[in-house]
């Protein structure tokens, strides 16, 4: 076969990579007929990004429930590819915003994904194609903590031993400081022949041409986009109230992490994020503009960087 040109999208989270999926997944069938083939995210989160990081947690020494050792990843992850190597698309998408870690990483420590070296370490060692292309998004710091300590309460279950509360997080991330800037260094790391674009999220956020122009660059130069379907439903999951993380906090307290979870999702629920109820947001004045301020002057760093392509709608890029 004919190594496909391989395009890795990683994220980060709560970037609005779900829905650049979507629309990918909507039109596989458009694309498979034209030899580029998007591998649905679900599918590689299960069958590879997991495994993956079992055998991370491993080599960490992290114990957990699950153990796969090295020679049964490699089963999983040939047996991953292998349809994909039979299918020999020209162009193969692959896609799954967990590659660098989760967002309780983040949350519980304050710094942007803790494991992330090992993670990516394992994951460009299992992809058997040279990784041509990784995009990426990123965000505002204070908006990317607070959403991310929204998904960590979420993925609280009656089994988890302690909660990070957001004042702690909030320290933690103000004595850290560490910015996107080395994040993307790891991935230059792992993925040295891969170009790297770079996107704002809140340029995806306030220019409409953004989507369409990210999942052009994804998709390849023979794909024409403009005959993609868009998806038929929306499934927009907005962050949490302010109103409902503090009754979430208080009913934790109270009644401890195994009573509470169960209900963490009916609270939301009942104080959605709307007109009465603002969204969560755990930063002060100064602490939001000190964040804010570090972002603008990572991404300007990022824009210097010879092997980084910042996206923007206009002009085009090849």
């Amino acid at each position: 076969m004919t190594e496909p040109y391989t395009v890795l999208h990683g994220g980060f989270h709560k970037t609005a990579s779900t829905y650049l999926q979507r629309i990918l997944h909507r039109n596989q069938g458009f694309m498979d007929k034209r030899g580029v083939h998007y591998v649905h995210h679900r599918v590689m989160r299960k069958q590879f990004t997991v495994p993956c990081q079992e055998n991370s947690y491993l080599n960490l020494g992290i114990k957990r429930n699950d153990i796969i050792e090295a020679a049964e990843l490699r089963d999983l992850t040939s047996a991953f590819f292998e349809p994909l190597k039979e299918r020999n698309p020209e162009r193969l998408i692959l896609s799954d915003e967990n590659l660098a870690g989760h967002c309780g990483h983040c949350a519980k420590r304050g710094a942007l994904y803790r494991f992330r070296d090992a993670f990516m370490s394992v994951t460009a060692r299992e992809i058997p194609f040279t990784v041509r292309e990784v995009h990426l998004a990123v965000r505002n710091y204070p908006d990317f903590y607070a959403a991310a300590y929204v998904e960590y309460i979420r993925s609280l279950r009656a089994i988890s031993p302690t909660v990070i509360f957001p004042n702690v997080m909030v320290d933690r991330v103000m004595n850290n400081l560490l910015g996107w800037n080395g994040v993307i260094t790891q991935v230059q790391k792992y993925f040295p022949k891969a170009k790297i674009y770079i996107w704002k999220f809140e340029d995806f956020r306030d220019d409409p041409n953004m989507a369409n122009q990210i999942i052009r660059n994804l998709a390849g130069p023979t794909i024409d986009i403009t005959k993609f379907k868009t998806p038929k439903d929306d499934r927009r999951r907005p962050s949490a109230s302010a109103r409902a993380m503090n009754e979430i906090q208080k009913l934790i307290l109270s009644v401890g992490i195994a009573e509470a979870a169960s209900q963490i999702r009916s609270i939301q629920e009942q104080f959605p994020r709307n007109a009465e109820n603002a969204g969560f947001d755990p930063w002060s004045d100064w602490e939001r503009k000190h964040l804010s301020n570090l972002y603008e002057n990572d991404i300007a760093r990022l824009g210097n960087d010879p092997a980084v392509t910042i996206v923007k709608s206009d002009p085009l890029f090849s």
